[in-house]
């Protein structure tokens, strides 16, 4: 684990009155390990600092738990970075560890690669490196504030229940309409969604008028395809769970902390989650014409797919026009950004995450293409590529590459350039006729 670790956190970290310390040699033989996201203006996280110290203590102290924090300053939009002053602050604070202050493309990477939007936020990794919980600080506050806090203690490492097989928490059996039973091997070799609705919701009833269209137009189409309602009702096409199936219910719940309705969670007949945002992609997709919906490392942003639509606007994008080049070009551009396309999907994977980075070619010209053109004050198309990150959720934040030559090595270094702040930020311009709209 810790080469995949020193691979992960770079070769040293640090510890307050210690100093930096082999990665490698601190986390040695550490069943598990937590990455700990805040920032020393966050008085959230200076909050949370006390009890999770207690925590922390019970475990490694008191239990002798295989256990590691590492703290990892969070790159927040809009915030300013930690300073050397506060970041020792915060430091002393921890009995354990941190990456070190100047490592600021590590703190970045980290933040993008486990889709870090609210700290403090605390993810568990496993001993294999791969995330068991995303989100550990609910937990934290439980053993801190339950009278019984030592009980849950011990169910530590509290493996998050949407890792496991989410097929298998279905239950056995389903109803059709007319209340006749249907057995979980119905299932079998079919993609699923799982439909978490209220019938006395008016947008509940909205998304399911729109999502009978589709469910009806794939099962005509010989789709492997079915539908699992948490609500059993006589007055839909598909599956439903019974009564009975409370407890299953509940887990489900727990498993895609469900806040709001409706929500749409389509799995593969593995039993992996695909997606959790099936309601936008049946809301864009309302034939299904991209049915089974499932990620991919690189997509093309002329032909646009729902289940990346509305992603741009959240996550950190590498883009390469290239409309104006000859097939050749194309192809070759798609072959160098293959690469650093896989591995940053295979990074997301591994983390339990949607991905950090997206990576998108542009073969064509379309309204999209044309926008992103204009925004980025790119030009019209020409015959070599043009190649940008966008990071819309840093204030429309976007980044040109200088020159044509888009190898998968220059792609790489670009991102990297990116990740250590060397590149001119420029913001991306409002469209025309918008701004004229609203003068």
């Amino acid at each position: 684990m810790s080469s995949d670790l020193t691979a992960l956190f770079g070769a040293t970290l640090c510890r307050h009155e210690v100093g930096e310390v082999g990665t490698k040699a601190a986390l040695k033989d550490k069943a598990h390990v937590g990455i700990l996201f805040g920032a020393a203006w966050s008085g959230s996280c200076k909050q949370f600092m006390a009890p999770l110290v207690q925590v922390y203590k019970k475990l490694v102290e008191e239990k002798g738990k295989s256990f590691e924090i590492v703290y990892v300053p969070a790159t927040v939009p809009g915030r300013p970075p930690e300073d050397d002053k506060s970041f020792k602050e915060l430091l002393a604070m921890m009995p354990w560890l941190a990456v070190p202050l100047h490592r600021k493309a590590v703190h970045k990477k980290l933040t993008r690669r486990f889709q870090v939007r609210q700290i403090p936020m605390l993810v568990l990794l496993d001993s294999d490196g791969k995330t068991t919980h995303r989100d550990i600080t609910p937990a934290v506050t439980h053993i801190v504030e339950d009278p019984e806090g030592d009980s849950f203690a011990d169910q530590f490492p509290w493996a998050e229940k949407r890792h496991t097989n989410i097929k298998q928490m279905l239950g056995d059996t389903f109803l059709k309409s007319d209340g006749t039973e249907v057995g979980i091997n119905e299932l079998e070799g079919k993609y699923i969604g799982v439909l978490l609705s209220a019938t006395w919701h008016w947008q509940c009833r909205r998304f399911q008028q729109m999502l009978e269209y589709m469910y009806e137009k794939l099962i005509g189409q010989g789709k492997n395809f079915e539908i699992i309602d948490m609500d059993f009702s006589g007055d839909v096409p598909w599956l439903c769970m019974p009564q009975k199936s409370w407890e299953a219910k509940q887990k489900l719940g727990e498993a895609f902390r469900v806040e709001q309705c409706p929500m749409f969670v389509i799995i593969d007949p593995e039993g992996n989650v695909v997606t959790t945002e099936g309601v936008e992609i049946v809301t864009k997709d309302t034939d299904g014409e991209c049915f089974p919906w499932t990620p991919k490392p690189l997509y093309d942003l002329s032909t646009l797919e729902p289940e990346i639509l509305g992603e741009m606007n959240d996550t950190v994008t590498c883009v390469v026009l290239c409309e104006g080049c000859d097939e050749e070009t194309k192809a070759a551009v798609s072959e160098a950004m293959m690469p650093v396309a896989q591995e940053a999907f295979n990074a997301a994977k591994a983390s339990g995450c949607e991905a950090g980075m997206l990576f998108f070619t542009a073969t064509e010209t379309s309204d999209v293409v044309y926008q992103l053109r204009m925004s980025c004050e790119l030009g019209d198309p020409t015959g070599s590529p043009q190649m940008v990150v966008l990071d819309i959720p840093d204030s429309g934040a976007y980044y040109v590459f200088d020159g044509d030559n888009v190898t998968t090595e220059n792609i790489s270094l670009f991102i990297e350039d990116y990740d250590e702040e060397r590149l001119e930020r420029k913001e991306l311009q409002e469209d025309e006729e918008e701004g004229e709209e609203g003068q």
